[in-house]
């Protein structure tokens, strides 16, 4: 069925027989992917300015049976970040503001040892200190398709500062949604107004749109889940709670005119540009790059060779995106992916390795299925005991994982399904795998409470503690599995 439905629209534009080689082992494995399962969406890549592949897979509508092409708009969740530092780039350009200004200024309901300290630099780098509201727990209780009131942004945004501004980098979306507070103050109009009007029009960005509830984009994917092996409906989410952090909606396509905007001088001037793409601390998402402004900026080694890389991933409720850059190179990955459930997953960015590394000419093996695929399907097939039995057997067919965490996301889905006595027994297999990795032991005490196994539970946190003494969760869980 995947083969039926794989897009008819394909792209080969090749400037000379290298590029038409490179396209053809793209090709090859990106079919891979999307037998395995991994790659429903829509991929492209360039190479000195040009496209040289550009290729759609499977279903942007389930239900329907519709297909995606190189044309589908996606959500495409904190790749929106992009947007927003280039809009407050612009202004800074026309004189509208200072990067050295503080927050307080434009958003006075701040408290003023946050306002008063913390600058649109720190804002635009992720060194601000200010609580992020998206990974705040509970924040999105039951309220994730609801309008969110700014005053409860702002509780979170107005607790004390996780370090003092400037010294850590630390993500956080709260960021994005103050800056897009920033830009609205000083345009006089709405995001979604500067937005059309300052990027999107200027650069033909005709299928990239501010995603608004009363707003109907043509050929927009639905976004779903996988849950334990099987697709789901992604739950309704309301969009202008990420404002500017992660509310835009695009395509595969008008990213690369974006990429070639900012590889000219129409979209910012150089100094603007040399700002955006300095690399001032080290990321806290894979610590391989550093943050810059709506960037991720570093050195990587591709096909054997140190290359200068622009990134940025996006994880929303139902979709993940992910651009890369190689500036030097005039070259561009795009991938975007009509599934996720709001956590960065390893597929979309060993995808991208492997589709970088053919780019520029390294021979890449076939990739093989996940552990975790593989895992849930024979759980599906022949139950968890006999499926975990086989467990080194499917460890052997897919590969040791990079980490822990599908496996860990696994069990979750196990125990939300009603079954924590399977997601304890997958976490008890993955920390055998990865002894280090104190977060297994963390959610495994967490479903020992589950099932009202306290003793189980504490001996849990205690080996999360013992691995990773910092982790304040597990210490406070820990104390009230030692209570009567």
């Amino acid at each position: 069925m995947k083969n039926i439905f794989a897009a008819l629209a394909l792209a080969f534009v090749a400037a000379a027989p290298a590029h038409a080689d490179r396209a053809a082992e793209l090709d090859r494995l990106a079919k891979r992917y999307h037998e395995l399962g991994q790659l429903d969406g829509s991929v492209l890549v360039a190479d000195h300015g040009k496209v040289i592949y550009h290729r759609a897979f499977g279903l942007a509508n389930r239900e329907w049976q519709m297909p995606h092409t190189t044309d589908t708009v996606f959500r495409v969740a904190s790749l929106s970040k992009q947007f927003t530092a280039t809009l407050i780039m612009q202004l800074a350009e026309q004189g509208k503001l200072r990067l050295d200004d503080k927050i307080g200024h434009y958003v006075p309901e701040l408290n003023s040892d946050i306002g008063n300290r913390v600058t649109l630099h720190q804002l635009l780098n992720h060194t601000s200190g200010i609580v992020d509201y998206a990974n705040f727990p509970g924040f999105w209780a039951n309220r994730l398709g609801e309008k969110v009131p700014k005053a409860d942004f702002l509780a979170i945004m107005n607790r004390p500062l996780e370090f003092e501004p400037g010294t850590q980098g630390h993500y956080s979306s709260s960021n994005y949604t103050l800056l897009g507070w920033v830009i609205e103050q000083q345009t006089g109009k709405t995001y979604s107004e500067a937005l059309d009007s300052m990027i999107l029009r200027p650069l033909g960005m005709q299928r990239t749109a501010y995603d608004a509830p009363d707003r109907i984009i043509p050929r927009k994917a639905s976004g779903y889940m996988r849950v334990i092996g099987d697709y789901r409906p992604a739950d309704p989410l309301w969009i202008p709670n990420l404002g500017a952090g992660g509310g835009i909606a695009s395509t595969t396509g008008d990213f690369f005119k974006l990429d070639r905007a900012l590889a000219g001088d129409t979209l910012l001037k150089p100094e603007s540009k040399r700002l955006m793409f300095t690399p001032y601390i080290k990321d806290d998402v894979w610590g391989d790059l550093g943050y810059g402004y709506g960037w991720l900026i570093g050195t990587r080694t591709i096909a054997g060779k140190p290359r200068l890389v622009h990134e940025h991933g996006g994880n929303g409720n139902g979709f993940r995106t992910l651009v890369t850059r190689y500036p030097e190179d005039g070259a561009l990955v795009v991938i975007f992916l009509n599934e996720g459930n709001g956590n960065k997953g390893p597929e979309i960015y060993r995808m991208r390795s492997d589709f970088s590394d053919t780019l520029f000419g390294k021979t890449v093996a076939l990739p093989k299925p996940f552990l975790h695929e593989l895992l849930a399907a024979e759980i599906r097939s022949a139950g968890d005991e006999a499926a975990l039995a086989r467990f080194d057997t499917l460890l052997a067919r897919s590969g040791k994982p990079e980490s822990g965490d599908s496996l860990n996301t696994l069990a979750y889905q196990y125990a939300q399904a009603g079954q924590p006595g399977t997601g304890i027994a997958i976490l008890k297999r993955a920390s055998a795998l990865f002894p280090q990795d104190g977060n297994l032991h963390d959610s495994m005490g967490e479903l020992y409470l589950m099932t009202g196994d306290k003793t189980n539970a504490a001996t849990a946190y205690r080996r999360a503690i013992q691995l990773d003494p910092s982790n304040n969760n597990a210490k406070e869980m820990l104390q009230k599995a030692l209570q009567p």
